[in-house]
C-alpha cells in the first residue's frame, strides 16, 4: 500500500508510477525515473525479497540521533558522499583510489561497522562485494586494535586469492604489523610446526608434489582384500571420520552417515575401521598426513591452550571449506564479541565438501546471518545467464537452511552474452582470435581479457594459437609482470576470485559442461547429484568473472547448463 511504499523511500509523486509496474522488465524501464535506493528496494521486492526484512535493513542504516548533522552522516547517506581530508583528496586526484575504497553501499557499510555479540556469517551472490566487505572489516578491526595485542588473522582458501588479497589490503593501507593475511593451508601448517605438532619432514597428502590419499588406499587394498573399493573407503575416511574428528571404533559405529548414499551394517563398520587403522599405520610409516587430520590436530591443540593464537578471525570463500576447517577457524580466537567474520557464496561451492556451522560449534543463527544483494561487478544480462545455470538447485546456507538469491541485483546493464557452436575446433579458435582482435579495436587491453576452458588440454590448444599469432598471454606457467600486457589463459577453477572486462569461455559443450569423467557412472546417486551440482556452480563462477562482455564458444552439441 501507499504507506508501505513511502516507508521504503518511494516519493509521493512517484506512487502512481510505481503501482503501475507489473514485473522486473517494466521496473527496468522505469529505473531512470526513480532514486537509486528506491529502485534497488523495489527490485528486491519484485524478485521475492521479504518486505519486513527490507524495511528493517533500511531503518538500520538511519541515524538514531536527533541532530541534523548526524542524520546527514548516516550509513544510508554515505553511498552519496563522504567527508575527506587533504591526504585523501590528493590520493583521489592522483587516481590511486578505487571507488570501492571510498564508497560502500549502505548494506555493506552496516556489516563492516556493526558491533556483533559473537560470530557473523555474510553470504551473497558473485560480485556483491563480499571480499571488499571482509577487507574493510579487517581495516576497521586493525584500527581499533590496541598496541601490542594479538594479531587479527585474515585467511582464504587458495594461494592465488591470497596474492590478490594482499594487493587489495595494501591499497586500503591496512597496517600489516597488526594482521596476518595467508591461505588456510599455510596457516595450519605454520601453527603445527610452531607448536611441534608435526616434524618438518611430514608431507600433506593431496597437495602439490605429494602422493594422493587415493594412492595410499590403493596400496593398502593391494595387500588387504575388502568388499569396498578405493573411492568408497577414501570418501568414508574424509567425509565421515575426519569430518567428525572420530578417534575410536565405538565413535564410528555410533556416528550418523547421512548423505553418504550407501548404507552399511554394524559389522561392515567394524571391518572398515580395521582398514582405517591399517591405513593410518601405512600413512605414518611413509611420513604422510591427511589434510583433514592436520586441521583436526591443530584445532585440538588450540582448544587445549589457555590462550588462543589470534584476537579476531576473518575468513573469505568459506563455501570451499568443510567442517574440519570451520573447527580450526573456531579454535583460533576466543568466543566473544566480533570473534569470527565468515564470508562466502553457497552458489560458488565448486568442491563437494560438507559444511555446517552448528555442528562445527559456530552459532550464526538469526540476526548474525547477513546477505549481500547488490552485484557491482557483472552486468544484469550476464548475471541473469549465470543465475539460469544454477536456478532450481537447492543450495544450503551452511546452517541447514536454503540460500536464496531473491533480489540479487546488478547495478548496470550491458551487452547480451553470446553462445556459438562450431563444426571444428579450428573454426572455434579462429572465432576466438577474431573476437580478441575486435576487443582490441574497441579499446580493450589484453589485460582486460581472459580465456578459460574446463580442462587444461583445451587451454593448451588456444595457447598455441595465441603464440603463433604473437598475441601476449599469461598463465600459471608463464605469468606476466604487473606492467606487462597479456591475455589470461585459465581453467574455470583458476578463474575463481578474479574479474575481467571481457571473458571468453571456450570448449563449452555437452561433454565439458558438465564434464563427464570415466568413472562417473560408477558413482552412487547422491555423489552423482553432488558432482553435477558442483559442475553447475563452476559454470556460474566462470560466467560471473565477466564485467561487461561474456562470449561462450564450443564445438558439437550445446551444453544443457547454458540456458540462453
Amino acid at each position: 500500500n501507499d504507506r508501505q511504499l513511502i516507508a521504503i523511500g518511494v516519493p509521493e509523486q512517484s506512487l502512481q508510477l510505481v503501482k503501475s509496474i507489473k514485473d522486473l522488465n517494466e521496473l527496468g524501464k522505469c529505473e531512470k525515473y526513480l532514486p537509486v535506493d528506491v529502485y534497488e528496494n523495489l527490485f528486491y521486492l519484485s524478485d521475492g525479497a521479504n518486505y519486513e526484512l527490507l524495511l528493517a535493513e533500511i531503518n538500520e542504516g538511519k541515524s538514531k540521533s536527533g541532530r541534523h548533522e548526524d542524520q546527514i552522516d548516516s550509513i544510508n547517506n554515505k553511498r552519496n558522499f563522504i567527508e575527506i581530508d587533504d591526504e585523501l583528496m590528493i590520493e583521489i586526484i592522483n587516481g590511486e583510489l578505487s571507488k570501492w575504497q571510498i564508497f560502500l553501499h549502505p548494506s555493506q557499510r552496516k556489516m563492516v561497522e556493526a558491533d556483533y555479540k559473537g560470530s557473523v556469517k555474510i553470504t551473497g551472490g558473485a560480485g556483491t562485494g563480499k571480499t571488499v566487505v571482509a577487507l574493510h572489516r579487517l581495516k576497521l578491526l586493525s584500527l581499533q586494535a590496541k598496541p601490542n595485542c594479538k594479531k587479527i588473522v585474515f585467511t582464504t582458501y587458495t594461494n592465488a586469492l591470497t596474492t590478490n588479497l594482499n594487493k587489495l589490503a595494501r591499497k586500503l593501507s591496512i597496517d600489516f604489523s597488526k594482521v596476518v593475511l595467508t591461505n588456510i593451508d599455510s596457516l595450519v601448517r605454520e601453527l603445527a610446526l610452531e607448536n611441534d605438532l608435526i616434524s618438518k619432514d611430514i608431507r600433506m597428502l593431496d597437495s602439490f608434489n605429494s602422493k594422493t590419499s587415493v594412492e595410499l588406499w590403493e596400496e593398502l587394498l593391494e595387500q588387504n582384500l575388502s568388499e569396498f573399493d578405493v573411492a568408497f573407503l577414501c570418501g568414508e575416511y574424509q567425509q565421515v571420520i575426519l569430518f567428525n574428528d572420530i578417534k575410536s571404533q565405538d565413535e564410528y559405529i555410533r556416528i550418523s552417515r547421512a548423505g553418504r548414499g550407501q548404507p552399511i551394517t554394524r559389522k561392515q563398520r567394524i571391518q572398515i575401521w580395521q582398514l582405517v587403522e591399517l591405513y593410518r599405520e601405512h600413512k605414518n610409516t611413509g611420513m604422510f598426513i591427511d589434510r583433514g587430520e592436520l586441521f583436526n590436530l591443530v584445532s585440538a591443540h588450540n582448544n587445549s591452550q589457555n590462550e588462543k593464537p589470534y584476537s579476531n578471525v576473518i575468513a573469505d570463500e568459506i563455501q570451499d571449506m568443510s567442517n574440519v576447517e570451520l573447527r580450526f577457524l573456531r579454535s583460533l580466537a576466543e568466543e566473544g564479541k566480533n570473534d569470527l567474520f565468515l564470508v562466502g557464496d553457497p552458489y560458488q561451492k565448486i568442491y563437494a565438501r560438507k559444511i555446517n556451522f552448528s555442528t562445527a560449534g559456530i552459532s550464526v543463527r538469526g540476526t548474525r546471518s547477513k546477505q549481500l544483494r547488490i552485484n557491482y561487478r557483472t552486468s544484469e544480462e550476464i548475471k541473469r545467464l549465470a543465475i539460469a545455470a544454477v536456478n532450481g538447485l537447492n543450495y544450503d546456507d551452511f546452517d541447514g537452511e536454503s540460500e536464496k538469491l531473491n533480489g540479487y541485483l546488478s547495478l548496470f546493464h550491458g551487452k547480451q552474452p553470446t553462445y556459438e557452436l562450431f563444426k571444428t575446433k579450428d573454426r572455434e579458435i579462429e572465432e576466438i582470435l577474431s573476437c580478441v582482435d575486435s576487443l582490441q579495436k574497441e579499446g580493450y587491453n589484453y589485460n582486460d581479457i581472459a580465456i578459460a576452458c574446463r580442462v587444461k588440454d583445451s587451454v593448451r590448444e588456444i595457447k598455441a594459437s595465441l603464440h603463433k599469432m604473437k598475441i601476449p598471454y599469461s598463465d600459471n606457467s608463464s605469468p606476466v609482470s604487473e606492467n606487462q600486457e597479456g591475455i589470461l589463459l585459465s581453467t574455470f577453477h583458476s578463474l575463481k576470485g578474479l574479474e575481467f572486462k571481457a571473458v571468453i569461455l571456450a570448449d563449452v559443450n555437452n561433454r565439458t559442461a558438465p564434464l563427464y569423467f570415466k568413472k562417473f557412472e560408477d558413482l552412487n546417486s547422491v555423489d552423482k547429484e553432488n558432482y553435477l551440482q558442483s559442475e553447475k556452480s563452476l559454470i556460474y563462477v566462470a560466467m560471473t568473472r565477466a564485467i561487461a562482455i561474456l562470449k561462450i564458444t564450443g564445438t558439437g552439441i550445446s551444453s544443457e547448463i547454458i540456458k540462453m
